[in-house]
């Protein structure tokens, strides 16, 4: 027979209240670090904020914080005349590692539940596609002479022809290309470190290797695929990524060079502008969803224009 076991104690109501050691906000940090760099710095600037605006020296003063320190803080953060959607984003950063604290029973409530945030209009929608007119003159307005301009050409073509987010690109290694049954891809890593495969389009590739064969980096694996012109290294002599800011500064001249309205106009459009052409060409709506990356497809339909086409509205269709 079986050993006969005593009943489980229940754990009574002063021991479940009992409180464990605040752990250090560079714990938490570092979790957000492994899923995005970009917003792990972020959070930690907006933390390092609030715990100043606070007067928190250590992990234990978390717990004196309570709603009135929040509203403060963001009325705080208003008379500075931030955005709303600026603001709002540092009180999310700050929400998050009260959530982290509760999670691990540090905490027993998160001070910024059921704050009244600022309003954020959402932006999602409002980024401008480009003509087809107008993104033919931006892929060929590089100088295909130098190595400057073959680089510009082949980020150009990566945005263009595969619909990629900034940080996509910058992130992107020459390693990122392979090939899958005999045919050129591009790993790319995107939000929340979750890796796709892309089929390389042949203009791309072509203009990808050019760039590599001029700047003699066919065989640098795990060299970034787009280097300044000046090697800059990190401490352990690897070439280091071209920046964000470098690559929105290399599509804005030339959107600048062709004529391109950029009152509306920023990198993101190129990623608008793949996915409303593609879509305009009855590419299936799920598939643009993987390719771009997209959790919810409700997001991918927002690029899709084919209703706006005038020849299809009921309008033209009239025939008396």
């Amino acid at each position: 027979m079986p050993k006969e076991t005593s009943p489980q104690r229940l754990i009574d109501k002063e021991d479940y209240h009992t409180l464990k050691d605040v752990p250090p906000e560079t714990d938490w940090i570092k979790e957000r670090r492994n899923r995005s760099e970009r917003t792990a710095s972020a959070y930690e600037f907006d933390v390092n904020e609030f715990k100043n605006f606070v007067g928190i020296k250590n992990p234990e003063e978390y717990r004196r914080v309570t709603h009135k320190h929040i509203a403060e803080w963001i009325a705080h953060l208003k008379k500075q005349k931030l955005t709303n959607e600026t603001i709002s984003r540092k009180v999310s950063a700050v929400s998050s590692l009260f959530k982290y604290f509760c999670e691990r029973s540090a905490l027993k409530d998160n001070p910024c539940t059921n704050i009244t945030r600022p309003k954020v209009e959402s932006n999602i929608g409002k980024t401008d596609a480009i003509s087809d007119t107008e993104a033919k003159k931006l892929l060929d307005a590089p100088d295909d002479s130098s190595i400057r301009g073959l680089r510009d050409r082949a980020i150009l073509s990566v945005f263009l022809y595969h619909g990629l987010r900034r940080s996509e690109v910058k992130d992107l290694k020459v390693s990122s290309i392979h090939t899958v049954q005999g045919a050129p891809y591009l790993r790319v890593k995107g939000k929340g470190s979750k890796t796709r495969d892309l089929p390389l389009h042949p203009f791309t590739v072509q203009r990808i290797h050019t760039y590599l064969e001029k700047d003699r980096r066919m065989d640098d694996l795990e060299s970034p695929l787009f280097c300044a012109l000046r090697r800059h290294k990190d401490s352990d002599g690897q070439v280091k990524h071209m920046s964000s800011n470098a690559i929105y500064e290399i599509v804005m001249f030339y959107a600048r060079a062709v004529g391109i309205n950029t009152e509306n106009f920023h990198p993101h459009s190129l990623r608008a502008t793949f996915a409303t052409n593609t879509l305009t060409n009855h590419a299936d709506l799920g598939k643009v969803q993987d390719y771009l990356g997209h959790a919810n497809i409700q997001t991918t339909r927002i690029y899709d224009k084919r209703g706006n086409n005038l020849a299809d509205s009921p309008t033209f269709k009239v025939n008396y």
